[in-house]
Parts: structure tokens; C-alpha cells; sequence
């Protein structure tokens, strides 16, 4: 009865594993920083790079190239509100994709909240 239970529940996570994309919106808590942070490894990471300074292979074919999260200019510019707005609709003329279909909006405000302590380093 045991190996069968872990072989169902290692089939199950298998499952969710590959699929994830395909599945319905997840619930996430904003205030769960590993929430935001797993969502921008998993969706973010690719084009705006492990560090948010945008210097990965998308910024060489990209253009605009991705936003660097990291610079003075960005942490000015970029208002919690723009974040969430641009996370929700993307931003035109650019490769930023609209993520309102696959993320919620809690796990679009945690990333955003993500980005904005760990990689701009703005504390509030």
C-alpha cells in the first residue's frame, strides 16, 4: 500500500511538474516572498536575467532589450503601479508579454514586489 501511494503521488507531482503551464491560475499569498520569487525564476528570469540587470541572450536579439531592474534610472522610473500595470497588459513595442491570463493578480503583485525589494533593492 505504501510503494502505491508513492508511486501515485510521484505520478501526481510529475504531472504538475510538466503540465504547470497548462494548469489553472494558482493562488498565491503577495506577501510570500518566495511566491514572487519562484514566479520570476520561472517566467521572468529568461529575459530580464538571474540578477534583474537584463544581461542575458534575449537582450542580444531584443529590441528594445529587456528593462535592467537595477539601474537608477529604472528604481525612478519604475513606480509599483507601472510594475503592475506592465506585468498585467505588457508593454507595447516591446516583447514584454501581457501576463494577466496566466498569472493572478496576487502572484502578479508578488512578483512585482519580488523584483522591487530583491533586485532594485527599494526597501518600502
Amino acid at each position: 500500500m505504501a510503494a502505491f501511494r508513492r508511486k501515485l503521488l510521484g505520478t501526481a507531482l510529475l504531472l504538475i511538474f510538466v503540465s504547470g503551464p497548462l494548469l489553472p491560475k494558482a493562488f498565491a499569498d503577495s506577501s510570500d516572498p518566495e511566491t514572487g520569487r519562484d514566479i520570476f525564476y520561472k517566467h521572468c528570469k529568461a529575459c530580464h536575467g538571474y540578477k534583474g540587470n537584463g544581461k542575458t541572450f534575449a537582450a542580444n536579439v531584443l529590441n528594445p532589450p529587456p528593462k535592467n531592474f537595477t539601474t537608477e534610472k529604472s528604481k525612478k522610473e519604475l513606480t509599483e503601479e507601472r510594475m503592475i500595470h506592465s506585468v498585467t497588459r505588457g508593454r507595447k513595442g516591446t516583447a514584454m508579454m501581457p501576463w494577466e491570463s496566466n498569472l493572478t493578480e496576487k502572484e502578479i503583485r508578488s512578483v512585482v514586489h519580488y523584483i522591487r525589494k530583491e533586485l532594485m533593492k527599494i526597501l518600502k
